[in-house]
C-alpha cells in the first residue's frame, strides 16, 4: 500500500490532473469542433458555403452522395455517430441536416443498355480567362479523361442561323432546359435590360417543317429564374429526331454523322435530350447511342423537370450529305474516324484486320469473296435477278442477299455485312450499310438512268472518304424499263437533263419512283471483274 506521504502525494496529483485536464480537453473539443465546422461549410467540391440538395445533385444518376471527397464523407460518419447526418444505407433517403436528398433512379437506356456509373471532381483552380479543364473519372477505363468546358463569350450571339443546313445555339454557363416546352433558358453572368429569343428545328435539315422547334432564351434582369429541377455536371446536347428518319440513309446522314461530329468531343460525358422522339430508332442504334454517351437520354417532350447544366448545345453541326468535312471539325474528325467509331461500337474487328477473303485465303484455298446483294423490294428493282445471281455465281463470288424486312435484328445484320468483302446494289438508302464494311471493301453502286449527277454525292464520295473501294455501273438506257414505256424519243429517254432542270419532283418520280432495272450482264461483267481485282 506504501506510506501514507506517498499516498497523500498520489492524491495531490490527480487533483492537479483533473484541474489541468478538464479545460485542455474543453480547448482540444472546442478546436475540433471549429476544425470540422469550417470543413462542412464547404461542399463536397470544397467551394464556400452550406450544403443543399441542389449542390450535391450534381452527379450522373445513381451516384454516390460524397464521391471523390473522402474527408467530407469520413466527417459526416463521424456526426452520424451523434445523431445528427448518419449515411444512408443503400434504397434508404439520405439527409444533410433536415433537408431530404432521395437517391435517384438509375437511368433507362434502351432494352439491353445498361448505364456506367461515374464519378464527377468539379474544378476548384479554373483560370477564369481560359477554357476551364476538369477531370472526370471513368470507371470502365479506371482512369481519367480531360473534359473541356466552354468559356462564356461576352458580345457573342450564342446561335448560329448562318448555316444553309442547320442552326445551332451553344449556351456556355447557366443553361436550364425546361421539359414539355421546348425551351432552353440561358443566364447570362451580366444580365442586360433586354433579351433575346431564337427559334430553331434543332436537325441537320432546318427546312424540313415538321420537325419540332426548340426556343432558346436570354433572360434579362427583370425575368424570374426558372428553379433547377437537376442540377448535372456533364454537358447537354438538344437535338430532334423528325425529319425523314425511319430511311437508313437519312438516319445516318441526318442525325447520326452529325450527332457524332457534336456529341464525340465530350468523350461520352454528354447527355442527350430529344425532342420529336422516335423510340425505336434509340433502340435500333442502341450500341450507337450507348458509344455516345454514358448517360440516361431524356424525352424533352415528356420531360416535367429543369434540368440545368454548365454547357448546352441546341441542333447538330451537319458538313454534307453522308459526310464530314475535316477543315469544317474543330475536332478535325473524318468520315473514317465516324467508320471506325460505328465498327467499335458494334464490337467489329480492329481496323488493322484485313477484309474476310484476306484473312481466309489461306485456311481455305477455295474460298470466294463474299458479296452482299441489296435487294430492293418496290422501286429501282433488279427484275432479272435470277440471272443476275448467276452471274455472280460464274464470276466466282458468294452472294449474300440482305432484306432487311427479314434481317430485323439490327446488330446481327451489322455483322453480317463486317463478314463480306463487298456490297453491291441498286442507288438507294440500302447502299448505306457499306459503313459496316472493313477497309479495303468495296461498294459496287449501280446507277438508274438519268441520275448519274448524284451518284457520287450521295456515295461515291462517302465511300472513298471511309477507306472503301468504289466501282459505279451506270445503265444504259436499254436496261431501263423506262424504254419501253416512253419509247427512245421521249425527253424522259432523250434529255434527262431537261427533267432534271424541271423540278427534284419530277426528277424524282420518272427515274426514282417509276424506274425498274434489267441488268445486262455482259455490260457489266467488266465492273464485277474490277471489283474482284479489288478483294484479291
Amino acid at each position: 500500500m506504501g506510506s501514507p506521504k506517498a499516498a497523500k502525494s498520489m492524491v495531490k496529483h490527480a487533483i492537479w490532473r483533473r484541474r489541468l485536464g478538464a479545460p485542455l480537453a474543453a480547448v482540444l473539443v472546442i478546436l475540433a469542433v471549429f476544425m470540422f465546422s469550417g470543413q462542412l461549410a464547404k461542399g463536397p467540391n470544397g467551394v464556400e458555403g452550406s450544403p443543399n440538395k441542389e449542390d450535391l445533385a450534381i452527379a450522373t444518376p445513381d451516384q454516390e452522395l460524397y464521391t471523390g471527397n473522402t474527408e467530407l464523407k469520413q466527417a459526416s460518419q463521424a456526426v452520424g455517430k451523434g445523431g445528427t447526418a448518419a449515411p444512408a444505407q443503400e434504397g434508404e433517403v439520405r439527409t444533410v441536416g433536415s433537408e431530404p436528398l432521395e437517391k435517384e433512379s438509375p437511368p433507362q437506356y434502351p432494352e439491353g443498355e445498361e448505364a456506367t456509373v461515374q464519378s464527377v471532381q468539379q474544378c476548384t483552380d479554373c483560370v477564369p480567362t481560359t477554357p476551364n479543364i476538369c477531370t472526370v473519372l471513368d470507371q470502365e477505363s479506371k482512369g481519367s479523361v480531360p473534359y473541356m468546358k466552354c468559356t462564356p463569350q461576352n458580345g457573342t450571339s450564342i446561335c448560329d442561323l448562318s448555316n444553309q443546313r442547320f442552326d445551332i445555339c451553344e449556351l456556355c454557363g447557366d443553361a436550364r432546359v425546361t421539359g414539355q416546352s421546348s425551351t432552353v433558358i440561358y443566364i447570362p453572368q451580366h444580365r442586360a435590360s433586354s433579351s433575346e429569343e431564337w427559334s430553331i428545328r434543332a436537325q441537320s435539315r432546318k427546312s424540313l417543317p415538321w420537325i419540332k422547334k426548340v426556343s432558346v432564351k436570354i433572360l434579362n434582369a427583370s425575368q424570374p429564374e426558372p428553379r433547377c429541377t437537376s442540377r448535372n455536371a456533364m454537358p447537354a446536347i438538344v437535338f430532334s429526331l423528325g425529319g425523314f428518319t425511319g430511311n437508313v440513309w437519312h438516319d445516318f446522314s441526318d442525325v447520326i454523322v452529325p450527332l457524332f461530329l457534336t456529341a464525340h468531343q465530350f468523350d461520352r460525358d454528354v447527355q442527350l435530350v430529344i425532342t420529336n422522339n422516335q423510340p425505336w430508332f434509340i433502340k435500333k442504334y442502341s450500341a450507337i447511342f450507348h458509344h455516345l454517351t454514358r448517360h440516361s437520354i431524356i424525352d424533352l417532350d415528356a420531360d416535367d423537370q429543369v434540368r440545368c447544366y454548365p454547357h448546352v448545345i441546341v441542333g447538330l453541326r451537319s458538313h454534307r450529305d453522308l459526310g464530314i468535312d475535316p477543315n469544317s471539325s474543330p475536332q478535325n474528325y473524318t468520315l473514317m474516324d465516324f467508320r471506325l467509331f460505328v465498327r467499335e461500337a458494334y464490337g467489329l474487328p480492329a481496323p488493322q484486320v484485313d477484309i474476310p477473303y484476306r484473312t481466309d485465303e489461306e485456311d481455305d484455298p477455295d474460298k470466294k469473296p463474299r458479296i452482299m446483294l441489296i435487294d430492293r423490294a418496290k422501286t429501282r428493282r433488279l427484275m432479272n435477278l435470277p440471272d443476275v445471281m448467276r452471274g455472280f455465281d460464274w464470276f466466282g463470288f458468294e452472294v449474300v442477299k440482305a432484306d432487311m424486312r427479314v434481317d430485323s435484328n439490327f446488330d446481327e445484320f451489322v455483322h453480317l455485312v463486317d463478314s463480306c468483302d463487298a456490297i453491291i446494289g441498286v442507288h438507294g438508302a440500302g447502299l448505306t450499310n457499306m459503313v459496316f464494311l472493313r477497309s479495303g471493301a468495296v461498294l459496287v453502286h449501280i446507277v438508274p438512268y438519268g441520275i448519274e449527277f448524284m451518284a457520287d454525292g450521295l456515295y461515291g464520295a462517302s465511300a472513298r472518304d471511309m477507306g472503301l473501294k468504289q466501282v459505279k455501273y451506270s445503265i444504259s438506257p436499254d436496261e431501263s424499263t423506262l424504254l419501253e414505256k416512253y419509247g427512245l424519243n421521249h425527253t424522259v429517254i432523250k434529255d434527262p437533263e431537261a427533267i432534271r432542270k424541271s423540278g427534284w419532283e419530277k426528277l424524282g418520280e420518272l427515274y426514282m419512283s417509276q424506274q425498274d432495272i434489267v441488268l445486262n450482264m455482259t455490260r457489266f461483267g467488266p465492273s464485277l471483274l474490277r471489283a474482284i481485282e479489288f478483294i484479291m
